[in-house]
């Protein structure tokens, strides 16, 4: 089965967030559908809490792998290479936002993998991980021009005979 990695963008409805600032997640899921992975209504195996609501979630890029171990391979390169913990972007969220515990979000899988960029850096992060789905459409239709792929919207599933998969 494939696993889809993402980029999420999280902003708190809570708490204020450091103006020019934006909580991101860099993640992988089985779930065809990126945000359902953080819905409380939806029981696909994941932990849930209703303190995902706390938060205004974006998915703003997905891309399907064929294994679970590929689909982690890139999340773990931005979690360690890109934006390492320790680092400047790894943040304690519940210090940031000033909650009133420092276990506020702990129920919240996840939560303690976001990092904390600068909308400079979030913008930085969308066109890498564009420009890395663009090679991958690129060469799909380079190494079998008569081969037609569907169209490239993001809410379609598209798999190449060379086992990458993306929507």
């Amino acid at each position: 089965m494939g696993y889809k990695f993402y980029f999420c963008s999280f902003r708190n409805n809570k708490f204020n967030a450091p103006e020019g600032k934006v909580f991101c997640k860099f993640g992988i899921t089985h779930n065809p559908d990126v945000l359902a992975r953080f819905n409380p209504d939806v029981d696909d195996g994941y932990t849930k809490s209703p303190k995902y609501l706390d938060w205004d979630i974006k998915a703003d890029f997905s891309m399907w792998f064929d294994t679970k171990d590929e689909a982690e391979a890139e999340e773990q390169r931005w979690l360690t290479e890109v934006f390492p913990n320790p680092g400047p972007t790894k943040v304690w969220v519940e210090n940031v936002l000033d909650c009133p515990t420092n276990d506020y979000y702990t129920e919240c899988s996840g939560i303690t993998e976001l990092r904390l960029l600068t909308t400079k850096q979030r913008k930085w992060v969308l066109w890498q991980l564009y420009t890395m789905r663009d090679k991958v459409k690129a060469n799909f239709t380079e190494t079998d021009p008569g081969k037609q792929p569907r169209d490239w919207k993001s809410d379609q599933v598209l798999n190449d005979d060379n086992g990458m998969t993306w929507s």
